[in-house]
């Protein structure tokens, strides 16, 4: 509700994580230029410190629920807006001369390839083609789909805020995630399709107690942000058989999806394709020569419609770099388009991690490192997970000859632990003598992921696993 009145004023709306640390809150604060913050009781003391450092006044915290002394709730606003009959805040009109492709109603942030997260302008008209798109390729049989998914990130935003509504689907939202939560909401509410990111997938099929409870309502399911191995769809389809599955691609700046499985699609056969171009979409495969693939040859995804955002917030440079003159929009992502129009991702051309299937730029991790006081020269890769589906890990170059040393690797694992986000933790430390770099100074990150840097040295852990992710 605070979504959709906030955007019939004509306010920008921005999430953020409710695991944010104090500097990333103000961060996004400061960037989105906020003038109100709502949040929970559990999220207030890292807002009320974030708010002071980004000089946001406390009269203008509020939360979502529950109670707490001097802060109002949306209830409260709610009451004190009856008080005022109908002389209320007239409904939001677009200023003469613009239409809704020019004006930003939501700020989404996006980890994009380099540095600090950047803040996605996502129009309404972006939003409202979003939605048209998915119901294009509606599936026939969903009356109800459950949300387990953070609403903050732009598939939250998109699927769970706004497209059931034109759908007229019910959704079931869930405070946080835990299987046997999700389970027993699903068997008591019967819900249809669950909208799962791979990770989630995963748990699903390996969780001894997902047996404990009657799934057999489950007729399909939706997932994305990260791929999804033929051994999990093998596993999903024995389990759950007679079910559909499709997948959908796309990014912050596309405002979810640029492809979505096609109806007659919904088969695990053709679990590992993301489907096919949105309507109103025109996608092409690039080369690296700059000429346009055919089929099967693999290049840079690019897709322009009316989905693809504005741009970045207060970064010309990043959004030039990103958003092409013609309305392009670079994905850094190497797929190929097959015969029938399927898509099918194959690798990164950007180096995002992406944990949970929230995006984690290397660069990012990689600068913190560098102030770590031992630390000479860092490069951040990701490494598979079973249930996150990636991981940052971290190989660090000591100074003055330094020796790692497991009290060394948990200190750094600790460091970043106290400054970061969860999903943006190291969860491995490997000392080298040396990080691998190009002539022009990049770090060659392929040769560490894939082992061949010939460096190899002392591995230090981080075994402790998040059992749960609040939304």
């Amino acid at each position: 509700m605070s979504d959709a009145d906030s955007c019939a004023t004509g306010a920008v709306v921005s999430g953020a994580s409710p695991a944010y640390n104090v500097e990333e809150m103000t961060y996004a604060l400061k960037t989105a230029e906020a003038k109100f913050l709502a949040t929970s009781p559990t999220s207030m003391a890292v807002a009320k410190e974030a708010a002071e450092n980004a000089g946001l006044s406390q009269g203008n915290l509020f939360l979502l629920e529950d109670k707490m002394d001097g802060l109002a709730t949306v209830q409260d606003l709610i009451e004190t807006g009856r008080s005022y009959g109908t002389d209320q805040v007239p409904v939001f009109e677009f200023p003469v001369g613009k239409t809704n492709k020019a004006i930003c109603a939501f700020l989404s942030f996006s980890s994009g390839t380099t540095g600090l997260p950047k803040a996605v302008m996502i129009s309404h008209h972006n939003m409202i083609a979003q939605c048209l798109q998915a119901h294009a390729s509606q599936s026939p049989w969903t009356k109800n789909v459950l949300a387990v998914l953070p609403l903050f990130h732009v598939t939250g935003l998109a699927w769970i805020l706004h497209i059931p509504i034109l759908l007229n689907e019910d959704v079931y939202l869930l405070p946080y995630y835990e299987m046997n939560l999700m389970c027993k909401t699903i068997e008591t509410y019967q819900i249809n399709e669950l909208l799962l990111v791979p990770p989630l997938l995963i748990r699903l099929v390996r969780d001894p107690d997902v047996k404990k409870y009657d799934l057999s309502c489950v007729k399909g399911f939706s997932t994305g942000a990260a791929p999804v191995s033929v051994e999990i769809l093998t596993l999903l389809e024995k389990q759950f058989p007679g079910t559909a599955f499709k997948q959908g691609y796309g990014m912050t700046e596309s405002c979810s999806c640029i492809t979505s499985t096609d109806p007659k699609w919904y088969d695990y056969k053709w679990g590992a394709s993301v489907g096919t171009i949105c309507s109103s979409t025109e996608g092409k495969i690039v080369k690296d020569d700059g000429t346009e693939a055919g089929i099967d040859e693999e290049g840079e995804i690019l897709a322009r419609g009316p989905q693809i955002t504005m741009g970045y917030l207060k970064n010309e440079k990043a959004s030039r770099e990103t958003y092409e003159p013609d309305g392009f929009l670079r994905t850094g992502d190497i797929a190929t388009i097959d015969n029938e129009g399927r898509v099918w991702i194959r690798d990164r051309k950007k180096e995002l991690i992406k944990v949970l299937g929230i995006g984690v730029a290397p660069a990012e991790l990689e600068d913190l490192l560098l102030g770590h006081p031992l630390v000479e020269d860092a490069a951040v890769v990701g490494i598979p997970d079973e249930y996150s589906g990636e991981l940052p890990k971290a190989f660090v170059k000591l100074g003055k000859g330094g020796i790692g040393s497991e009290e060394i690797g948990k200190d750094i694992i600790k460091y970043v632990k106290e400054k970061k986000v969860k999903h943006k933790h190291i969860r491995e430390v490997q000392f080298v003598t040396e990080i691998p770099k190009s002539a022009s100074g990049k770090i060659l990150r392929r040769l560490l992921r894939d082992g061949k840097s010939g460096d190899g040295g002392l591995v230090v852990t981080d075994r402790v696993r998040c059992e749960k992710a609040r939304l």
